[in-house]
């Protein structure tokens, strides 16, 4: 029996979203479904490079800890239920939201306690996939005023200027892609992210890892195969980035109950509070091999509409740089591991922002 003792704290999500292996298969299915050509053109030989990145806000950033897990780690969710509304009714204007609830009750809780913070309680996951796509057409003007290489030696210079905005470019868009998948991933999308209101206390990671790791060696296919055939996706017709975040969100967010429904408890969590202190008692359940039976096509269906929109929106950032043709792009440098980037669509200390983690 697997118990945890917590201080009755507000705890926001943290948990990983799809892990590591689902959030590379909707990056690594992503490189094959975007259109423009000069960007197929350049990711058509990256499927595995693009899926390290759509890893790094976890397995590399999360391990930074001060200020960029202060800042970066909620920025990987919607807890909608904080606030009370549906998604959406969830305004895209942060700082508005951040300006009308903070010291208002958190409604998830419902014990008569106040937001004191909104990008800690309530999460940014749309508005951090925004940042790094506007980073990316930020890139336009030097993209114009730089050459790309010529000949090999040209390829291989690190300081070339057209190389470096290449790269930088690689890099946003893997980055991006991390946000767009933890909001395909349902339990993302709700403030009881681990089930613990509903009996499902454990669920998270039971969904996004055991189960998922019950897929054969095709899981990346099947992704792929499945988001190639849904048509005219609701979820791409928004206007802008924001909006088409909260789109996919409220599609990702009908699930949860299905899950609920389908999770094999065979003895429901439990929460004790003594002495200021909470006991968790983590749900029972069959073995993930049993639940895969049934959440397969789940779990299919939201990485496809993770896949779908992330290559949507990097084709739309690559537009906004101007197209550059990044395919003359041939060096062999890796993105092992990258500096932290902190949320820039609200205040935070200038002493903060300027800490830079590598």
């Amino acid at each position: 029996m697997f118990k945890l003792i917590l201080p009755l704290l507000l705890v926001s999500s943290s948990a990983f979203a799809w892990g590591g292996r689902g959030h590379d298969a909707i990056c690594r299915a992503a490189v094959f479904l975007v259109k423009e050509e000069g960007l197929k053109d350049y990711l058509r030989n990256k499927p595995q490079m693009m899926g390290h990145l759509c890893n790094i806000p976890d397995f590399y950033w999360k391990s930074l800890g001060g200020d960029a897990a202060k800042h970066g780690n909620p920025a990987h969710f919607i807890d909608i239920e904080v606030i009370g509304l549906k998604v959406a009714d969830i305004p895209t204007d942060y700082k508005k939201i951040v300006t009308d609830y903070t010291g208002k009750e958190n409604k998830f809780r419902n014990d008569g306690v106040t937001i004191k913070d909104i990008p800690t309680e309530f999460g940014s996951a749309w508005w951090r996939a925004d940042q790094f796509v506007n980073r990316i057409g930020a890139l336009n003007k030097e993209f114009a005023a730089a050459k790309p290489p010529a000949n090999f030696k040209e390829e291989q210079d690190e300081n070339l200027p057209f190389n470096k905005l290449a790269y930088q470019m690689a890099v946003d868009m893997g980055l991006m892609g991390h946000f767009v998948g933890d909001i395909s991933q349902p339990f993302h999308t709700t403030a009881d992210y681990d089930g613990w209101a509903t009996g499902h206390g454990g669920i998270h990671a039971f969904f996004e890892d055991a189960v998922v790791s019950e897929f054969d060696g095709d899981l990346d296919w099947l992704v792929l195969k499945q988001a190639r055939t849904i048509k005219n996706p609701s979820f791409l017709k928004p206007a802008t980035v924001i909006e088409k975040m909260k789109a996919l969100s409220v599609i990702s967010n009908t699930e949860v109950p299905k899950l609920f429904k389908l999770d094999p408890v065979t003895k429901p969590s439990e929460v004790k509070k003594e002495h200021g202190m909470e006991i968790r008692t983590k749900a029972e359940r069959k073995p993930a091999s049993v639940a895969f039976k049934t959440m397969k096509p789940i779990i299919v269906n939201d990485m496809a509409r993770g896949a779908l929109l992330l290559a949507n929106l990097w084709d739309e950032a690559y537009v906004k740089a101007g197209k550059p043709k990044i395919g003359a792009y041939k060096s062999y440098k890796y993105p092992f591991t990258v500096d932290f980037v902190m949320p820039d669509y609200y205040s935070i200390p200038a002493a903060e922002a300027k800490t830079e983690k590598k």
